[in-house]
This record gives structure tokens, sequence and C-alpha cells, in this order.
């Protein structure tokens, strides 16, 4: 007895549906295994870096969390030993979409802060000290790039904080223009913001910055053995 076409058609359409979809629940439970590799590797993350000491750490709010979906979010703060400068460090594994869209100008502007100084790209490269603020940076092979902003309190006027944020794999970070298409080949990414708030813009800027040069080797050190740029494609 011949089939009708409508059964077949249905029966051909459920069995891919099928395949579709055990392909793509095995592609997330990989992508989120891979992910809390990511995650777990953030405990090799050392606690003494030079000058600096990380004194305490925080934990993100739940409702932070909920909202972020991330596989592992933490909150450290560093003081410099020599100077007594200190920063604040926030370092998360999540969806790339969702860590890309909340930066510190769309998350603090009308909370009671406004923004002083515009974000600007800056650059880091083992070999140069110096602050760099090429455009063309973002495509540098031998650097790491991270947006600056500064953020004024709306209370206290000379209250400032100047804030350095990135998205990454761990070996490289990368100020994007539109981090949501760009790094859009990347099911998750790495996140850091580091963060000083003090009443001299310069003072702040040279902390941060003095901070993350010393930061930056480290991290590439504990994520030296993985390769989401390989896996998931340039």
């Amino acid at each position: 007895m011949t089939l009708p076409r409508t059964l077949i058609c249905l029966t051909v359409i459920a069995a891919v549906t099928l395949a579709a979809n055990f392909v793509m629940s095995k592609y997330k439970a990989d992508m989120e295994r891979n992910a809390m590799k990511y995650a777990d590797l953030m405990d090799r993350i050392p606690p003494e870096i030079g000058e600096w000491k990380r004194t305490k750490a925080a934990e993100l709010p739940w409702y932070a969390l909920e909202q972020l979906k991330v596989s592992r979010a933490e909150n450290w703060t560093y003081v410099n030993e020599q100077t007594d400068e200190y920063v604040h460090v926030s370092f998360l594994v999540g969806p790339t979409g969702r860590l890309s869209v909340h930066t510190p100008e769309a998350c603090m502007d009308g909370q009671g802060y406004a923004i002083s100084q515009s974000r600007q790209r800056e650059s880091f490269s083992a070999m140069d000290s110096s602050p760099g603020n090429d455009e063309d940076a973002d495509n540098s092979d031998d650097r790491d790039t991270f947006w600056r902003v500064a953020i004024t309190s709306k209370v206290l006027s000379d209250y400032q904080i100047v804030t350095y944020y990135a998205l990454g794999t761990g070996k490289r970070w990368w100020a994007k223009n539109e981090p949501r298409y760009e790094l859009a080949q990347y099911p998750f990414v790495l996140k850091m913001q580091v963060e000083t708030a003090t009443t001299s813009e310069s003072e702040s800027y040279n902390a941060a910055r003095s901070f993350l040069k010393a930061f930056l080797p480290e991290i590439a050190k504990v994520y030296a053995e993985t390769d989401l740029e390989g896996e998931y494609g340039k």
C-alpha cells in the first residue's frame, strides 16, 4: 500500500526536526561545558601580581547573574601595596550578546552618574608602556584593546570613576565598536572591567592602566592552553 504523500512529508519533517534538535542540544551542551572550563580557570588567577594584592572579593547580586546568564562572575579589589591605589575588577564568562550590551555607559548613565569623558579605545602591548589611542588598534594582531570611559557622580561633581572594559578570550582582548555582531561567532566570551574612583582623573588613569599592564600577562598565562578563537573560528 502506498503511503499518502502528506504522511511521507510529515514523517520526513519530523525526522529532520528530531535530528536538528539533537544536534542543537549537543551543541548547547558542548558549549556550556566549554564555557564552564573557561569559568573554572578563573580559580587560577593569582591574588598577588607584582605590587598589586587582592584584598577582598564580592559576589555579583543574584538578579544581575540571572539577567546576564553568566557561567561565572567574580568581583575583586586589588590594592597597590606601594602606592595604596586600588582598582575594582569584574571578570565574567557568559553569552557574547548579553555581555556585549551591558556596558558602564549603559548601566550607570542616569543612575546618579553622568558620562564626563566619552569612551576612547586604548591599546596595550608588552613592547609599549605608553597609552595608545589608536582607532586602528582594534585590528592589531599584537595588542589588546580596551575601552576607557570616565563617569562623574551627579551629587559629588569632583568624584569620578574611570573604567576600562573589553571582551576577549583570555589570551586576547578587544574593544569592538559592535561586539554583538563582530564577535557573533563566539557563543560565549570573557569580559573584564577594571575601575577606580578618584578626584583626579590622571591618578586613576595611571593606576588602572598600571594594573592592567601587570594583570593582562598573568591572565594570558592562565588561558594559555585554551583556544577559543580556534574552536569557533575567525
